[in-house]
């Protein structure tokens, strides 16, 4: 549903054509206002889609980027995982582009520059590149966290042979991206040999943030217990984490 007095939403949805909301958001990602209601992105793919033969994937990784959202990407990628708009395949594309250390979107430069068609161009080497309808721009995007701890749960749950893997790639991220990950890895744990949990666990205990720390206590309460988790909390430097308590579940099995 069409929120009125919006004219920046309303214009993105008016173009009804995916091709062409990718080509204005790729322009302009800071240039559509700001808003926390994240069901204006699923709205907005629903009303683009089969419009192009732009894979689904590319439109919604297109959406989740917008800055537009930048405040409600939790919300947003889960209503867009529940909305059916993307079949599984399309979110496990979404998912390893997320988790990207690059955070690059390819696009043909025809959308921003269709003067470039057929140009020739002399790249260092003195070689010549002639730039068509095919060539692709490379644009650097800014993905915010709850984008990578979503992807990072995803692809775990779907492989949890991957966790070597997804754990190694995350080294190198900027420090909130690679919380994130290791948030969404202990969000899967539960598909992971007890081993491979408490090594995890580890991981999440010398993260930065406090609620992937928080999370880790999680996990290791359900390992060793209440008192183990309290012991480790006990020694951490945020007060938040230091006052952990067991997940209500733990602490009253009966309410199971």
């Amino acid at each position: 549903m069409l929120r009125g007095g919006d004219e920046a939403f309303e214009g993105l949805a008016a173009l009804g054509d995916a091709e062409e909301l990718c080509r204005r958001l790729l322009a302009s990602p800071w240039g559509w206002g700001r808003s926390t209601g994240h069901q204006e992105a699923v709205e907005l793919l629903a009303g683009v889609t089969g419009t192009s033969e732009l894979p689904p994937a590319f439109v919604a990784l297109m959406i989740c980027t917008c800055r537009r959202w930048d405040r409600v990407t939790a919300r947003l990628i889960t209503a867009l995982e529940h909305s059916e708009l993307l079949d599984a395949a399309d979110l496990d594309e979404l998912a390893e582009v997320l988790l990207s250390d690059e955070h690059v979107i390819p696009y043909p430069l025809a959308w921003v520059s269709p003067e470039w068609l057929a140009v020739e161009l002399h790249d260092a080497s003195g070689n010549i590149r002639v730039v068509d309808q095919d060539t692709l721009g490379r644009r650097r995007t800014r993905v915010e966290p709850p984008l990578s701890r979503w992807a990072a749960r995803r692809a775990l749950r779907a492989n949890p042979a991957r966790l070597e893997q997804l754990l190694s790639d995350a080294d190198p991220l900027a420090p909130r991206h690679r919380d994130a990950v290791i948030h969404g890895l202990l969000d899967a744990a539960d598909r992971l040999e007890v081993t491979e949990r408490r090594g995890l666990v580890d991981r999440g205990l010398h993260g930065g943030q406090s609620n992937v720390r928080l999370a880790a206590l999680d996990l290791l309460c359900e390992l060793d217990g209440p008192d183990a988790a309290r012991s480790s909390a006990h020694t951490d430097t945020n007060a938040t984490v230091r006052k952990w308590q067991p997940p209500i579940e733990l602490t009253h099995p009966t309410l199971l």
